[in-house]
């Protein structure tokens, strides 16, 4: 008996706490009038720790002086240094800044309301923000409501020069809801703030906005919502005036208790659709200057840049120095540099003979590397195809090879392609002007091998660099490989000219697009199988790309739509899709 008696172990200190605090009281209590306090008192079940007040809790409406928040011991007390505004609501949303001590279990969605009147406004107001380009929902983005109080700044400009007079949060899923607003029209703004002013006055900030003005409703807030809040409330409720302004066209206040949950209170009541945009900022910006390989400078800009000259400052630039290569948006270009001697470059960046930047960049180059390592790893020309990897569908596309540098020497009759047992010289063009890519024709056959044969020493870059022998072997695709989807676009309901997208899952690549006018079908021909987006932006200006929008031109971004499932393409397959 004694050899089997217990083991002492430590305790396990039992289940892990996964609960939020819970608020017992406040005081004044949660919803009170006539209040003519300069602070209030929050009483916890346990020790909480505060996260982020400053950008976490915000009234509304909002006060010249932001709010002072302090612990003691299980309570939170919160001081106004303001004073406050006579019969009006106010509403402290405290975000994700309450957290239990020991676990950092997060009280979400706790507001403290009062009123310095006689009367709480009960009326609310929904929706939800997405990104105006791909649809995302955007959180933690603030949303403004803003009334026709000011004498002597117009209204739409109003979120231009002062803080909105309500203000609320987006949520994980974008959405968004005021309460306790008072009876009247509002204009609807949203603003990813950069600078904490609640005001649009800089132009990488993101903004969304109503077309038309809004009108807040009632929404009847459920009692176990508000027990979750303030266990407080239902004794304070009792207390609380019933006068309610404008009385005549919203619910009794009582009715706050007959609702059986938040969700099926708020899908029964209107909700506001913002999509947030950043506007085209007109000012053309150096954006970056770097040297990311050997003889290569690359430039970025903000936007096309038209009529461009690099003039060099630090050394001759009559005599030729370097080759030019934009992008296909001229919004960046490459500087190959041609000459030996270029350690750095400093120089002044033209556009439209108007001086935009001076630059300075240190070239990356092989003069820092020892004479053993640069003898035992020179700098090389390289080449890469479109065959490698997934192997060449020759349905719909062409070979193509691309040099690592500019070329000033070739000899074609050099390149051999071997088909089986017989070696040919495929037919090879050049495809630019700068003599980096060249297109390889050939009869080619399904389901074959090839490879692709370059003895040493045929191609030569700028400042003369060169390659060892290049062997580079491919196949090509089978039809049976391939999948076609054909949609049917129906367009009744919608006229205009839309730009139709055929994209990854993840929408990192744009495989094809397409410009439609109207209804009919349109093709996606030999896709390789899997899961693909489509996507469809409504060119209202028809200049073939998508737009962003303009608050001070009331102009939206021009709207996205996407195909409401995945269009899944399978080999060997006619896939067919409607799209009302």
């Amino acid at each position: 008996m004694l050899y089997g008696c217990a083991k002492p172990v430590s305790p396990d200190g039992g289940p892990k706490d996964m609960r939020p605090p819970v608020v017992i009281a406040c005081d004044p209590p949660n919803m009170a009038t006539k209040f003519t306090e300069s602070s209030f008192r929050i009483d916890f079940n346990e020790f909480i720790n505060l996260r982020n007040p400053v950008s976490e809790i915000f009234i509304s409406p909002p006060l010249q002086k932001p709010l002072d928040s302090r612990l003691r011991g299980k309570s939170l007390v919160v001081k106004f240094d303001d004073s406050l505004a006579q019969n009006t609501t106010y509403s402290i949303n405290f975000g994700s800044s309450i957290a239990d001590l020991t676990e950092g279990n997060i009280l979400k969605g706790f507001n403290y309301v009062f009123s310095t009147g006689d009367y709480v406004d009960t009326l609310s107001l929904q929706g939800n923000l997405k990104a105006a380009f791909d649809l995302k929902p955007q959180k933690d983005v603030f949303v403004e409501l803003y009334l026709n109080n000011n004498d002597t700044i117009q209204f739409d400009s109003l979120p231009l020069r002062v803080a909105p007079y309500y203000i609320a949060k987006t949520d994980d899923q974008g959405n968004f809801i005021f309460h306790n607003l008072q009876n009247g029209k509002f204009k609807l703004f949203a603003l990813s703030d950069l600078n904490g002013d609640l005001i649009f006055n800089q132009p990488t900030e993101k903004i969304a906005f109503s077309d038309s003005l809004v009108k807040p409703y009632y929404i009847p807030i459920p009692r176990q919502i508000k027990k979750a809040q303030d266990t407080s409330f239902a004794d304070s409720l009792q207390s609380l005036p019933v006068k309610v302004k404008n009385a005549d066209s919203l619910h009794k206040a009582d009715s706050i208790r007959k609702v059986d949950s938040l969700a099926q209170a708020v899908l029964n009541y209107p909700s506001y659709s913002l999509f947030l945009f950043e506007e085209n900022d007109s000012v053309q910006r150096l954006m970056k200057a770097s040297s990311p390989a050997e003889a290569m400078v690359l430039i970025t800009f903000r936007f096309p840049a038209k009529n461009l000259r690099i003039v060099p400052l630090n050394f001759d630039s009559v005599a030729s120095w370097c080759l030019e290569e934009p992008s296909t948006r001229q919004d960046s270009v490459r500087l190959w540099i041609t000459r030996q001697d270029v350690d750095s470059l400093v120089a002044k960046i033209v556009i439209d003979s108007k001086v935009i930047d001076t630059v300075r960049i240190e070239m990356k180059n092989d003069k820092n590397k020892s004479k053993s390592s640069q003898k035992e790893n020179p700098r090389r020309l390289t080449i890469s195809n479109s065959a490698t990897g997934s192997g060449l569908n020759y349905f719909k596309n062409a070979l193509f090879a691309t040099f690592s540098y500019p070329l000033i020497r070739w000899d074609f009759t050099k390149v051999y392609l071997i088909d089986d047992k017989d070696t040919t010289h495929p037919e090879i063009t050049f495809t630019d002007s700068l003599k980096r890519k060249i297109l390889i024709r050939y009869k080619w056959q399904e389901e074959k091998s090839y490879k692709l044969m370059i003895p040493d020493s045929v191609f030569f870059g700028i400042q003369d660099i060169t390659h060892d022998t290049i062997r580079q072997e491919f196949k090509t695709k089978g039809e049976k490989d391939f999948g076609n989807l054909i949609v049917m676009m129906n367009m009744e309901k919608r006229p205009g000219q839309y730009i139709v997208q055929l994209m990854s899952d993840n929408e990192s690549v744009i495989y094809e697009s397409r410009i439609i006018t109207g209804s009919g079908k349109i093709r996606f021909d030999f896709m390789p199988p899997g899961k693909y987006k489509l996507k469809a932006i409504n060119d209202r200006n028809r200049n073939n790309r998508w737009d962003t929008g303009n608050y001070k031109l009331n102009i939206q971004p021009e709207e996205v739509l996407y195909f409401p499932k995945a269009a899944e393409i399978r080999a060997n397959w006619d896939v067919e899709e409607t799209w009302n």
